[in-house]
């Protein structure tokens, strides 16, 4: 089975990366890689995506300001090159957190993880508040 995946990040370098990784991953199919968040949530929506790469700060808003405005039905993989906002992502139940830039290896551990809570059916989707 294919995982459907969406990449939300304003840098383009990241966005391509990301991609680079998610295209070579046997398990995940790449729907879209934007730096328009609002962009990336409405494919989230019309595909039905799994799981989502997400940076922290957006050109107009941080991600934690939209996962309070907008229910986001997948796994989130948060990134960020800032490391302090580790244990943010933590307090809204995020698991996965990666520091850019991202290694092969941290990148194949989170995903990793992911998958199998999705194959366990325990993963959290994010829901706001």
């Amino acid at each position: 089975m294919n995982y459907k995946t969406v990449i939300i990040d304003d840098s383009s370098v990241h966005r391509l990366a990301i991609s680079f990784l998610v295209q070579n991953h046997p398990k995940l199919q790449l729907i879209g890689a934007y730096s328009d968040p609002y962009e990336g949530i409405k494919a989230i929506y019309e595909h039905n995506v799994d799981i989502v790469f997400m940076d922290i700060l957006l050109d107009d808003l941080n991600a934690f300001e939209l996962l309070d405005q907008i229910e986001i039905p997948a796994a989130i993989i948060m990134n960020s090159s800032w490391e302090k906002f580790s244990s943010k992502a933590g307090q809204y139940g995020l698991q996965y957190f990666l520091t850019k830039p991202m290694q092969k290896s941290d990148f194949e551990a989170a995903v990793k993880g992911v998958l199998q809570s999705l194959e366990s059916n325990k993963v959290t989707r994010y829901a706001s508040s």
